[in-house]
């Protein structure tokens, strides 16, 4: 919601010709959400377990 407001609000002055608004809304505020809801997302994705095995594992010299 936050995302969807700010680009809304720096479209609009993109469009009357507000550059520091613009910029302050992309720069202070949307990056930094856009930031955080990336990092929540990467947390939230499923990967699956792993299992470890009793066995040794080969090394690259052996």
């Amino acid at each position: 919601m936050i995302i969807r407001e700010c680009r809304q609000i720096a479209d609009k002055a993109d469009k009357i010709g507000d550059h520091g608004t613009n910029d302050m809304v992309v720069s202070d505020v949307l990056r930094a959400n856009e930031l955080q809801a990336w990092f929540v997302s990467e947390h939230l994705v499923e990967t699956p377990l792993v299992h470890a095995s009793a066995e040794p594992t080969m090394n690259a010299a052996d």
